[in-house]
């Protein structure tokens, strides 16, 4: 299921990247910022940026920020800000909250209050967390001029299907390299665990589970076509 409801706190270069990838994904972002000279710089740039204080949680709630999928903070000035930010996200019940680190240390302490995921702040990497956060499973690497390896998350209309009736290479030009699949195992506790199982190349016969991921090999004009698929 894809996230398009986006939160994202701090705007300075990081934060603003973010927001502006997401909302080019076709994501809904609130952008917020406690300084308003940022705001009033930004506010033509998304389809809502706000001056708030986030570090005040009727103010979030007001905004409606519990409602999101996601949150990215990207506080820079002040660690200690982006810890309470984090705890009350928590509060709010964000499900996914996306943290801009600095150090190791402070990617353990962020972790260590209920972050999600962390990223360090180039701006490169906005745009690929942007791509991640809206079309989940996804990974992408670009293997020369023109085409690209990805992986996604099997969409609910590939399961049960072989890999010879969904004929991705024909509608494509898509190749099939691998299917990564989790099994249930039973650990030395005896409780229920996963390892994975990477299929490749997968026959043809080959049907889609579950919880499946695929690594597709494909021209970049080709990557689109697989975010909405179902």
């Amino acid at each position: 299921m894809k996230m398009k409801n986006f939160a994202v706190i701090g705007l300075g270069r990081f934060g603003a990247a973010i927001a502006r990838f997401l909302e080019k994904e076709g994501g809904e972002v609130l952008a917020i910022d406690i300084n308003p000279e940022i705001v009033r710089e930004l506010e033509h740039d998304y389809t809502s940026v706000v001056e708030a204080d986030a570090t005040d949680i009727e103010t979030l709630s007001n905004l409606g920020v519990g409602d999101v999928d996601a949150a990215i903070v990207s506080i820079g000035t002040s660690m200690e800000a982006g810890i309470f930010i984090t705890l009350l996200l928590k509060e709010l019940k964000v499900p996914l909250i996306v943290a801009k680190v600095r150090s190791k240390l402070h990617e353990k302490v962020l972790k260590k209050v209920g972050v999600n995921l962390v990223v360090y702040p180039e701006e490169d990497a906005a745009q690929h967390l942007a791509k991640k956060l809206y079309w989940p499973g996804y990974s992408e690497l670009e293997m020369t001029t023109g085409l690209s390896m990805v992986e996604i998350r099997a969409p609910k209309s590939f399961i049960g299907k072989t890999v010879a009736k969904l004929k991705l290479r024909e509608k494509y030009k898509a190749n099939v390299v691998a299917i990564k699949r989790k099994n249930p195992i039973i650990d030395e506790n005896e409780q229920t665990d996963y390892e994975e199982k990477i299929i490749a190349p997968p026959v043809a016969e080959e049907k889609f589970e579950a919880g499946d991921s695929i690594v597709l090999v494909c021209s970049d004009d080709k990557v689109d076509k697989f975010k909405d698929m179902k």
